[in-house]
């Protein structure tokens, strides 16, 4: 028995025609899929399958080196296709790494009934080590993308892009999420599907709320996650969310009918847990009920003001008429990560009443831009989420004007003689000139997705763009124009390094498992094999080139040949995932005085020496339970060397002769990419816009750190750049959501 399935779907014309891609398979060439490309639809059948029942998995990890873990997938979808579901949602993190043989072995693993019947969207597993997110589209297709089926309308969602930590829908997923929405039948209940769970108890992706708001207006009865490995149920905004475990802690997956119960048609969740011996034991897990209005949907939308009062922050809440709310709530937004069930400052208002007021604690936090989530709880427990932004006011440095790209900025910035260069993820290259008052423009241009630093060579006269596209670009810094473009055959996911060897600047960079070395002109000089991926940023001294890996090991090279120099083992886990998280893969190698070269890992620094790759010291990170050091360019000062635990949001600053602690201090919540940037007025000082936008001035001469100003309320892994001095001086800052910020008035700090 076949259903019907109206596909749409924001897949390039390149996926579409893609062998290797079932769902381009599934969807046809020709002039439908380019049809479809554009933004049309297409109707097909979807072989086989009851249009009442589907399946559901999520977290999966399939690992070619871990057999049973997919002898385990393979069992659960062998029980599957025996109840022959309409389709199988998968909510991401598929594999382990994102590599090639782990979508393979996934692939191989389904039976032939339901190869065509998978509906998948990615996880961060997919991209958060990948120096190649476009192999997910190459084997799977788009991850943004809805169907129809059994009188419901799914959409999956992807809110991620390359090598990114903290997630964010852009405009482009948010413009089309709502014209997807706008072309269902009135009436029809939808069904969104992702990686990540929604709604004020998890903080994963910076911006939900903007896509709650966005379904408010339609019947979104259910939110099908995965990510937390763990089964949980919450009702909120009118849907019920499902967050699904993952394989690893068990052979489950998650069966789904369509019931009529007395108030209605719903959907019957099951867990299905799936033993060695092919039994299977089946647990009710929730019902959905797919008519209105949906859980708390009856809550909101409700008005909301937060205004700062001294060191609190006054709210006052207005629900709507019909709401009938047992409580209302408030609390500041997390800048953590993960799972947040507490701080929740209760609201005064009479049970049932529409008008509920407060106050909010706000004396720990910083000036700039904040927002305040809203919850209103019905009897039966269900909730309605919303956020309100309220600004604290600055008293020092504050941003001072802003300019808007097209793309997020994911690379550093790069500046030189007053112009800062800006690359984004939508291939823009602009270059302004700001300055205290005003960012003027330079030049723009086009060029490749850019998701690392743009570089001036060392006469200023060229900025070399790393790209996605898998060029490299040399464009003239005066005009912007393209020079020449080298194709190196892989995404470009690591930063470059400019060095003088025998008296000729060379380029270095990793792409893929590979390092190159290239001339000014863009021509390959040699390359040599790393035997793991690398998105780090190689360094030389003009004799050797070195650089960390995913296998693990630190990498010396002959500047002149490629030649393998040493090797030396930093992280040996046992596995390719193991060295990879703990390994020196993205580690930005740092030359250290007296002959030594420092390399990072996830949870250490360690000196080897240059000429042989004998360890010199190992710092104490691991004894001090640090975590992601690797992600934070180190920072060489006369004081020591500056580490950031980007986990914990502590900088440490160490001896450099001895790799020992001499102080640390808490700065931030949290941290990736992002370097310390120093002042060029004190050598002693830093300025570090972490992750959640917050600027900190890092003092190493007197070991403080002072929490400066909320400068970005979405997520940013972009250095800033330093333009300027005196009162004249501004720090420019980018983020996810491609907005330049400059921050004036750093002289009052």
């Amino acid at each position: 028995m076949s259903s019907a399935e109206t596909t749409s779907t924001t897949a390039s014309l390149k996926s579409l025609t893609a062998s290797v891609s079932r769902r381009a398979v599934l969807l046809g060439g020709g002039a439908g899929a380019l049809g479809l490309a554009l933004g049309g639809g297409r109707v097909h059948a979807v072989p086989g399958g009851e249009p009442g029942s589907f399946a559901m998995l999520m977290d999966l990890h399939i690992d070619d080196e871990r057999p049973d873990r997919t002898a385990d997938f393979e069992r659960i979808m062998a029980h599957i296709a025996v109840r022959n579901p309409a389709f199988v949602l998968n909510c991401g993190d598929i594999t382990e790494l994102g590599l090639a043989r782990e979508y393979e072995a996934y692939l191989a693993a389904i039976p032939e009934s339901l190869q065509d019947a998978m509906r998948e969207v990615p996880g961060n597993h997919e991209q958060q080590w990948s120096v190649n997110y476009d192999l997910y589209e190459q084997y799977l297709g788009e991850g943004t993308y809805s169907f129809d089926s059994g009188g419901v309308h799914f959409i999956g969602l992807d809110p991620q892009v390359m090598m990114e930590w903290g997630w964010y829908y852009d405009d482009d997923v948010l413009d089309w999420l709502e014209r997807d929405l706008r072309t269902v039948r009135e009436g029809t209940p939808i069904i969104l599907f992702q990686h990540y769970a929604m709604g004020a108890d998890w903080n994963y992706v910076q911006n939900d709320d903007e896509v709650l708001r966005i379904i408010e207006r339609y019947p979104v009865r259910a939110i099908f996650a995965g990510h937390s490995h763990l089964t949980q149920v919450s009702r909120y905004n009118g849907a019920t969310q499902v967050i699904g475990n993952s394989l690893k802690n068990g052979p489950s997956y998650y069966w789904v009918e369509h019931i009529d119960t007395d108030s209605g048609p719903a959907l019957e969740i099951t867990e299905v847990t799936v033993h060695a011996d092919e039994q299977a034991q089946e647990e009710s897990l929730a019902i959905v009920p797919l008519a209105d209005p949906g859980p708390g949907g009856d809550l909101g939308p409700f008005q909301m003001r937060a205004n700062p009062e001294g060191a609190q922050v006054g709210m006052r809440v207005d629900l709507h008429p019909r709401a009938d709310a047992d409580e209302v709530q408030a609390r500041v937004h997390p800048y953590s990560y993960g799972r947040d069930l507490d701080r929740w400052v209760n609201l005064s208002g009479q049970a049932g009443g529409r008008r509920w007021t407060g106050q909010v604690d706000t004396s720990d936090l910083w000036p700039g831009p904040h927002r305040m989530e809203v919850r209103a709880v019905g009897a039966d427990g269900a909730v309605y989420d919303d956020v309100v932004p309220f600004e604290l006011p600055a008293v020092t440095a504050r941003v001072g004007w802003t300019t808007e790209l097209q793309g997020r900025i994911q690379g550093a910035l790069a500046q030189r003689d007053g112009v800062v260069v800006a690359g984004t993820t939508k291939g823009r290259l602009e270059a302004y000139a700001p300055t205290h008052r005003s960012n003027r423009p330079v030049w723009r241009t086009g060029t490749g997705p850019v998701y690392r630093q743009p570089v001036f060579t060392p006469d200023g006269s060229q900025i070399l763009v790393p790209s996605s596209d898998h060029h490299l670009y040399a464009h003239d810094a005066g005009s912007g124009a393209e020079v020449w473009a080298t194709d190196l055959g892989s995404p470009l996911a690591g930063d470059l390094t400019l060095s003088e060897v025998d008296g000729q600047v060379r380029v270095f960079v990793a792409v893929g498992t590979t390092l190159f070395s290239l001339d000014l002109g863009g021509a390959v000089l040699w390359s040599a094999e790393l035997n793991g991926i690398c998105a780090g940023r190689p360094e030389s001294d003009g004799d050797q080139v070195y650089i960390g890996s995913g296998d693990g090991n630190a990498y010396a090279f002959d500047a002149r040949t490629g030649e393998q120099v040493w090797r030396e083992t930093l992280v040996d886990r046992g596995s390719t995932y193991g060295n990879v998280l703990y390994g020196p893969w993205a580690c930005y190698v740092r030359i250290l005085t007296g002959g030594a070269v420092l390399f990072t890992t996830f949870t250490n620094a360690i000196a080897l020496e240059a000429a042989t790759g004998q360890v010199r010291w190992e710092g104490q990170g691991d004894e001090l339970g640090m975590l992601q050091l690797l992600y934070t360019p180190p920072t060489v000062t006369e004081y020591g060397i500056l580490l950031v635990d980007g986990f914990n949001g502590t900088v440490h600053l160490v001896d450099e002769a001895t790799g020992r602690q001499t102080w640390q201090a808490e700065a931030l919540p949290r941290n990736f990419g992002a370097a310390p940037v120093p002042s060029p007025e004190d050598d002693s000082v830093y300025w570090l816009v972490g992750q959640s936008g917050l600027l900190v001035r890092i003092d190493l001469a007197n070991e403080s750190v002072d929490q400066v100003l909320q400068v970005l309320s979405n997520y940013t892994q972009s250095t800033a750049a330093l333009v300027g001095s005196g009162t004249e001086q501004v720090l420019v800052a980018g983020g996810q959501d491609g907005v330049l910020h400059g921050v004036v008035g750093l002289h009052q700090v």
